[in-house]
């Protein structure tokens, strides 16, 4: 390859960035609709046994995305990520054979949730992390590229690929195991895309081992609760994970599954396309801030759109046609796109980039550490009322603590002059 074809091919990083971030958020927005309607539908689990499945997938990221975020500071991100995501792919391909020949049990599926969330607590550090640095060397070739819009953009680019793969996923009633296939084969493209990330592996600082990775991580961790900024954002990340991803993976196949009777592949369906709506409306706010000037008021973009979700969750408590139903998830998507966007330039710009790696960890920790709690809070809850009136429980608290942040953080008055370029 000559000179100006290899200058051509690395002039085009972060459009390769995005398309293996893409092909990993397709087989995610296959699952997203697949391993619920596994859980629900297929093997007919009991509300709890709903939320504790969905339990089992989100919570080892609290246990090891701490560890994923000292890793994005110590490997090449390249080869790193392709190696997690071939292994992502394999317990995918396992499952596919164990429902190809209809052997799956509750407990087969609690060990494969298990086995998932783990590699995805490693990879998601590491790839975000990678974008900084994508950035950087593109404007370092002289192209110009601004860290906030490839935040937006790669938020777009994220919600559109899920989309894809929920679509798809509406079939999981019908062809679970071909839908197991897809998303391993689109880990395996991600993966061999991966390699052409340009990082060069990070310079060695200080020890190395166990102890050194865990005062990474206690330093990490002093850093994230210290910053006047990152402070408030894990504070968001926590009660948005318990409220909204925790409801959220767990309210909409028992909503369904009470309120919308049918056949397993039915239901299927009827889950898809709330998870569609939910995504589509998310894609096209996204897809609109990345094509517009940088948020000047971040923060209050992030307030404003976690109180639509509040009032989408209270809404759930009253019965309503599906059309409807549908109608206020999209609307609830649209407020969710400009939150994803928003927390993603404020976590990424206003973080200082020895502690990029980290601090990305310790806000997906808050995140994805909220879920399982809220996960079990809402099966339990649902058992004990009925999913509907349980919607209330997670409606109100995301209330509450929105008025919290508001009151006691600088996120809602914070500018993005003050964020850190």
């Amino acid at each position: 390859m000559g000179d100006a074809e290899a200058s051509k091919w690395r002039a085009g990083e972060l459009h390769l960035y995005y398309t293996l971030v893409g092909l990993y958020f397709f087989s995610f927005g296959v699952q997203i609709v697949l391993f619920p309607s596994l859980a629900a539908f297929t093997l007919d689990a009991s509300e709890e046994g709903v939320g504790i499945a969905q339990m089992a997938l989100s919570a080892p990221m609290f246990v090891l995305l701490l560890f994923g975020g000292a890793l994005a500071e110590r490997v090449r991100a390249g080869t790193t990520l392709a190696m997690l995501q071939l292994t992502l792919a394999a317990p995918m391909l396992m499952l596919a054979w164990i429902v190809w020949n209809d052997a799956l049990t509750y407990q087969i599926l609690i060990f494969y949730a298990i086995a998932t969330g783990t590699l995805a607590a490693l990879i998601l550090p590491v790839r975000d992390a990678a974008l900084n640095g994508v950035v950087d060397r593109d404007a370092a070739r002289g192209r110009r590229a601004m860290l906030a819009r490839a935040a937006a953009t790669t938020a777009a680019v994220q919600i559109g690929a899920q989309i894809v793969g929920i679509i798809a996923g509406r079939l999981a009633g019908a062809t679970p195991a071909v839908l197991l296939v897809a998303q391993a084969t689109a880990l395996v493209l991600s993966a061999l895309l991966c390699l052409g990330l340009q990082a060069p592996k990070p310079e060695p600082r200080g020890k190395r081992g166990l102890f050194s990775a865990l005062s990474d991580i206690r330093e990490g961790l002093v850093y994230s609760f210290k910053s006047p900024v990152m402070g408030p954002m894990l504070g968001s990340a926590a009660y948005m994970g318990v409220f909204v991803v925790g409801s959220f993976q767990v309210l909409f196949p028992l909503i369904v599954r009470e309120a919308y009777p049918g056949s397993p592949a039915e239901q299927s369906k009827q889950l898809g396309w709330l998870f569609a709506c939910f995504w589509g409306a998310c894609f096209i706010s996204a897809a609109l801030l990345s094509r517009l000037p940088p948020l000047t008021r971040p923060g209050r973009a992030l307030v404003i759109s976690h109180a639509v979700g509040a009032i989408a969750l209270i809404t759930f408590a009253f019965h309503k046609p599906f059309w409807l139903f549908g109608l206020i998830v999209f609307l609830w998507g649209l407020a969710g796109g400009v939150s994803m966007s928003a927390s993603r330039t404020l976590t990424q710009a206003a973080a200082d980039p020895r502690f990029l790696g980290r601090v990305l960890a310790v806000y997906s920790m808050g995140f994805m550490g909220g879920a399982p709690i809220g996960s079990a809070l809402v099966g339990y809850a649902s058992a004990a009322m009925n999913p509907r009136l349980a919607a209330l429980i997670p409606g109100f608290g995301l209330a509450i603590a929105i008025a919290i942040l508001v009151l006691f953080s600088p996120i809602w008055r914070l500018h993005s002059r003050q964020l850190r370029e």
